[in-house]
């Protein structure tokens, strides 16, 4: 007999059979744990962000229901008005006009450029397995990866 076998009520069994069902009850109960602390802290997140849209609320009606600052309020309403008027006069002056067109633009090829950086270093990370990449320049930038959970859209994944 070696030194992984056992004697159990007659019978040799292997312990490194046992150990693997034990490594796998194992491995459930961290998942199950695991579970149960995302389920928590799920809980948690949606009681605090309920308490800080109450005190939001609250905080917010502390100064509408003061008569200086609504009356400051209305004012800044008029002034605001005023500006988006002229605004959107000088906007439509064609020069003007040209030139957000092209800010709208560069922000859209912008978007896309970022984008497809993410994708790249996203795949640079999985097939090098680094966390940094140095610019041209020298720069040492680091690979950050984001996980976040969103609630399951069911009117797009049914």
């Amino acid at each position: 007999m070696d030194d992984n076998d056992q004697v159990i009520e007659g019978e040799i069994t292997d312990v490194s059979a046992t150990d693997n069902a034990s490594a796998g009850s194992d491995e459930a109960a961290i998942v199950i744990s695991l579970d149960e602390l995302i389920q928590n802290h799920i809980e948690s997140i949606a009681k605090l962000r309920t308490e800080l849209k109450d005190h939001r609320e609250m905080y917010e009606d502390s100064f509408e229901n003061d008569p200086v600052y609504r009356e400051n309020s209305e004012k800044v309403k008029e002034v605001t008005k005023a500006k988006l008027s002229v605004k959107k006069q000088i906007g439509s002056q064609p020069s003007v006009a040209l030139l957000a067109q092209k800010v709208k633009d560069l922000r859209i090829d912008l978007s896309e450029k970022n984008k497809t950086l993410s994708d790249l270093v996203a795949d640079y990370k999985e097939k090098t397995g680094a966390t940094q990449i140095e610019t041209r320049d020298g720069k040492i930038m680091e690979i950050v990866s984001s996980v976040k959970l969103v609630k399951k859209n069911s009117k797009f994944n049914p």
